[in-house]
Formats: structure tokens, C-alpha cells, sequence
């Protein structure tokens, strides 16, 4: 058989799989493609930060991919609003509608304002099924930690060596707007209280509570003279916490 009858032979035989793999892999068959994010906030997650980071896995039972296109689309795409911190107004911006996404399956969001946004991904195969997966979160950028107004302290030389104190801290959050500083009902406390030796240390349980913005601490000075105390911190729903404060008093041995 010369080589121009084998290229023949193999041009229709080439032909006629192809032609087979079309017909078994017919629209009417066509399934749609399955998509899932990797890593992005969980649905009606409340973020602390005004950048959002999205990846996604994409695949499909038809194997047919290859030929589709993937597509991301933010909402809302713009939003004005009032910097409190730096006293002016801003104006966000993202394409709008559908975009056409090329490369790997990540994307980013930068400089994001405090509202509700909706991240979506669309896969369209090489046949036109497609699928759309949605992430619904909150942006509440803060990134200040609270501060710290005022703690009731008893005086540095306690006028009877024997009393019991009620320490008080008060303090507010502050963020780039109202709704994203943390409702003073909501901010977190830890304190430890530190006794001479050998009494050692009273420390808040758990770490952290909404509670522990009032601690009583008993003193016998009497028995035990000496430096005693009070080490606190307070800290916002994002985690910014509050350079420690300390207040102290001295008891002297009779």
C-alpha cells in the first residue's frame, strides 16, 4: 500500500471517530458542569477586612471544558460612600455585569466598602451548559483597635491597708464608619490581677468576655503588704486589641 493510500485510510478513519465522539456526546446529553468555591467567606459571613480572596474548582462529566469560558461577576459593582476617618466621600467601582475571566480560578477584591456583596462565578462549557455558584458576605472593615477611656482604680496609696475594689474599664471602638466598630455591648475584656508573692495571680475566665469589663478584687494588707496589680486589655469583634493598661497600688508593711 503506497503512503498516499495509508494517509487516506487514516484521514477517514481519523474522521470517522471524531464523527463518533461528536454523536455520542450530543447536546441532548450535554450535562452541566459542576463549579465550587475553594476558598472564599461562607455564605452571610461577616468579613473585617476590605479585601475578599475567591478560588474555585471547575469540572465537568462531558470532559468538554476546554472549549467553554469562565465568568465573575460582583454586586453590587459600585457604591458611594463617607469615610469617617478621613472626612470624605468614596466612591467604589467594579466592572459591571458579567466578565469574561481568563488564567487560573482566583480572584481578588480590593478596597471593598461596608456592605452586603455578592460574588458570583459562572462555567460555561464548550456546549453552552453552565453553573453558578454565589458568595453572599458582609464587608465591617475595621482595622483600629478600641480605645481604652477610663479605668476605676483605687488611689496608689490605699488609705486602709484592708478593702475590697471594683475595678471598672470603659472604653468604645472606632472603625472607618459607624457600622463597622463594634457596639459597645459587644466589646471584650481580659484582665489579670496580679497579688504579691507567694499569692500569685488572679486571671479572667475564660480569657475574653463580654463580662469582664468589672472585676472585685479583696485585699488584706495586713497579712499580705506589698505591690498589687491590675493589668487589662480590651479588644473589638475584628480582634484589634488595645495597647495593655495598668494600674497599681502599694501597701507598706507596718
Amino acid at each position: 500500500m503506497t503512503n498516499k493510500l495509508w494517509l487516506l485510510v487514516f484521514v477517514i478513519r481519523a474522521g470517522a471517530l471524531i464523527w463518533g465522539c461528536v454523536e455520542e456526546l450530543d447536546p441532548g446529553s450535554n450535562r452541566n458542569p459542576m463549579v465550587w468555591f475553594i476558598r472564599a467567606p461562607d455564605d452571610g459571613e461577616v468579613i473585617f477586612s476590605n479585601a475578599a480572596n475567591f478560588e474555585w474548582v471547575a469540572t465537568d462529566w462531558d470532559d468538554d471544558l476546554g472549549m467553554g469560558s469562565t465568568f465573575i461577576q460582583l454586586e453590587p459593582f459600585t457604591v458611594t460612600w463617607y469615610d469617617v476617618a478621613a472626612d470624605s466621600e468614596v466612591i467604589f467601582e467594579h466592572p459591571e455585569g458579567w466578565v469574561r475571566h481568563y488564567g487560573d480560578n482566583i480572584y481578588q477584591v480590593l478596597d471593598l466598602p461596608d456592605t452586603t456583596f455578592y460574588f458570583s462565578v459562572k462555567v460555561i462549557d464548550g456546549r453552552g451548559a453552565d453553573s453558578t455558584i454565589v458568595s453572599r458576605f458582609f464587608v465591617r472593615y475595621d482595622a483600629d483597635f478600641p480605645v481604652m477611656d477610663s479605668v476605676k482604680c483605687p488611689p496608689f496609696k490605699p488609705p486602709n491597708p484592708t478593702f475590697c475594689h471594683t475595678y471598672k474599664i470603659y472604653a468604645h471602638d472606632v472603625a472607618r464608619t459607624p457600622r463597622a466598630a463594634t457596639p459597645h455591648d459587644s466589646l471584650e475584656y481580659s484582665y489579670r490581677f496580679v497579688r504579691p508573692a507567694p499569692l500569685g495571680v488572679t486571671e479572667s475566665e475564660p480569657e475574653w468576655s463580654t463580662e469582664h469589663w468589672q472585676f472585685e478584687a479583696c485585699v488584706d494588707g495586713q497579712s499580705n503588704p506589698g505591690e498589687y496589680k491590675f493589668r487589662c486589655k480590651v479588644r473589638d469583634r475584628a480582634g484589634n486589641t488595645a495597647p495593655e493598661f495598668v494600674c497599681k497600688f502599694e501597701i507598706i508593711k507596718p
